[in-house]
């Protein structure tokens, strides 16, 4: 059963060989999307083969059949769209983890029925209200956009945001400490100094290369998050709120000049690039080698507050780190302005931190 086309034989779907290095050849059952099941060496027709098959096909799970109409189907439509595909792949994660547990809860309902008094207790009671309102209103928009229905029942439905500071910036204390404890040709201050310098995510961070600086001396990329460009200066001259910055522009390119020769800055020894999650990682691990209790994304922020302090707006912070949003930046410079509101005297800005080569001799790459 199953080798060749002779008739009277039932070919068996899903059945694949392949052949070893060694030359030997094994057998498996495939199902797309699914790991491959190995078969026992025996011939197709062999009961004990039978049995192994059968087993793989039924331990497969099936395909999942949604019945039309329902939240349930919608959701599926809305995760094949190209406006889903078109979102990073870390937020499609919160945006996938989101619409499961909508479809586990209200799958079977007709979306036709959704109001909404439902979409609202449905995010008052999810952990993190914010981020379930966006899905609704992300899976509302689709259904709209696609005429399957009239109105969005998400509209008007506000969520109170829970103050928070986030990941707090590094201090020059801390920027310091960590400059002493790792060598400038170790991959963690290689690292450091992009993300410092730069103010990127770090899945920004892990893409950048030689390649991103232009004749002009300006570093430009696209951000995985917005789609927006941000530019920082590399080897142009800075401009007048950031002369004081001199001594960090020049630490960071010393630091990666010990990773030439790669398509990006911080790839590994390998040439292969980094994921975002082991960059940050590798700088959560090197700052508490360190003994500071820091994340990679708070070197984001203090090069925003570096910013804010030496007298750039908002819209020229956003340009170098490549905020989007103004909001988050005027955060910053409205602290500074209300700091400065209580000195006797303007402070002239000259803001740059030590770039101390000393290492400890146990850091490592």
């Amino acid at each position: 059963m199953g080798r060749g086309n002779r008739s009277g034989y039932v070919k068996l779907t899903g059945v694949m060989q392949i052949q070893k290095k060694s030359g030997k050849v094994f057998t498996y059952y495939r199902r797309r999307g699914m790991p491959l099941v190995r078969l026992p060496d025996l011939p197709h027709d062999d009961p004990e083969f039978l049995k192994a098959y059968a087993e793989a096909r039924e331990a497969s799970p099936k395909r999942r059949q949604s019945a039309s109409g329902t939240i349930d189907a919608l959701v599926t439509a809305c995760t094949a769209s190209e406006a889903y595909m078109g979102l990073s792949g870390g937020y499609r994660g919160i945006m996938r983890r989101h619409f499961d547990s909508i479809r586990s809860e209200y799958g079977a309902l007709q979306y036709v029925g959704m109001r909404d008094r439902h979409i609202s207790a449905d995010v008052r009671s999810a952990r993190d209200p914010s981020a379930r309102l966006k899905a609704w209103r992300f899976l509302c928009a689709f259904a709209v956009s696609n005429r399957l229905l009239h109105s969005d029942p998400s509209n008007g439905i506000t969520v109170k945001a829970k103050k928070t500071e986030g990941h707090p910036p590094w201090t020059q204390e801390e920027v310091a400490a960590f400059r002493t404890h790792w060598a400038i040709d170790t991959a963690p201050r290689r690292a450091f100094e992009l993300l410092y310098w730069t103010g990127a995510r770090i899945s920004d961070a892990v893409k950048i290369g030689p390649g991103m600086v232009d004749r002009d001396g300006v570093l430009s990329y696209e951000q995985t998050k917005t789609k927006q460009t941000a530019f920082c200066p590399w080897h142009c001259d800075l401009p007048e709120y950031a002369q004081g910055m001199e001594v960090d522009r020049d630490t960071m390119l010393d630091a990666i000049g010990y990773g030439r020769g790669h398509m990006t800055f911080l790839a590994t020894a390998q040439g292969r690039t980094r994921s975002s999650k082991a960059l940050g990682g590798m700088i959560r691990k090197a700052a508490r080698a360190a003994g500071i209790q820091k994340s990679a994304h708070g070197l984001r922020k203090s090069r925003a507050v570096l910013l804010a302090e030496a007298g750039a707006t908002p819209h020229k912070i956003g340009a170098w780190t490549g905020h989007y949003s103004l909001q988050e930046v005027t955060h910053y410079t409205k602290k500074v302005d209300r700091k400065r509101a209580v000195m006797g005297t303007e402070q002239k800005q000259n803001v740059q931190t030590p770039a101390i080569q000393i290492a400890n001799p146990n850091g490592s790459n």
